[in-house]
This record gives C-alpha cells, structure tokens and sequence, in this order.
C-alpha cells in the first residue's frame, strides 16, 4: 500500500512542476526566467495585453464572478500577457517585474 502511495505521491508532484515550466527545442522556460530569455527563444509574442490589476476586488486571492462563473484572481494573473501560437499550441507567459510569473499551455 505505502509504494502505491509514494508512486500518486510522486506523479502528483511531477505534475506540479510540469505546470511550472515548458520545453521550448531542447531548452526550458521555467517561472521566474526574465523576459528576455522567452524573447530570445520564442521572438515577438502574437499579441500582448496588460492586467492592471487596480479594482477594487483585484486583492491577492480575492474572488468575482463573470458569466455565472466564480473566478479568483492572484497575482500568478497580474501582470502583461503574451501570448505565442506555435505547432498546434496556444502558450501564454504572464510577465511582472521583467520576470515570468506563470505560463499556461493550452492544444488548440
């Protein structure tokens, strides 16, 4: 019972570090590179909006509903986004401080 345990143990944080990172060729992006380095191995991003991040309800952890649907917000989401189309992949960086600060990878 205890090696089935360690072996969810395991996949589970190998999981989370998956989400912390993406393999661009034979390199990595990891949270916290600067955004030069996702510059210099991606290029210019397809588009790039701003999170101000100034409402009344944009405190860490704080919570709103848009469309029916409860949405929290941390600062993973604040900051500017940019977003990059490539081989079947819709990848965002979310930049704050010259830094990344989250990346999402979704198939398209």
């Amino acid at each position: 019972m205890r090696r089935y345990f360690a072996i969810v143990l395991l996949f589970c944080v190998c999981n989370v570090h998956a989400m912390e990172s993406i393999r661009i060729g034979s390199q990595l992006i990891v949270v916290g590179d600067s955004s030069a380095k996702v510059k210099e191995m991606l290029g210019n991003p397809s588009s790039r909006s701003k999170s101000s991040g100034k409402s009344a309800s944009s405190k860490k952890g704080s919570s709103h509903r848009k469309g029916g649907v409860q949405v929290q917000s941390n600062d993973k989401t604040k900051g500017e986004k940019w977003v990059y189309r490539r081989n079947g992949h819709t990848t965002t960086f979310v930049m704050a401080d010259g830094k990344v600060t989250h990346i999402d990878d979704v198939a398209r």
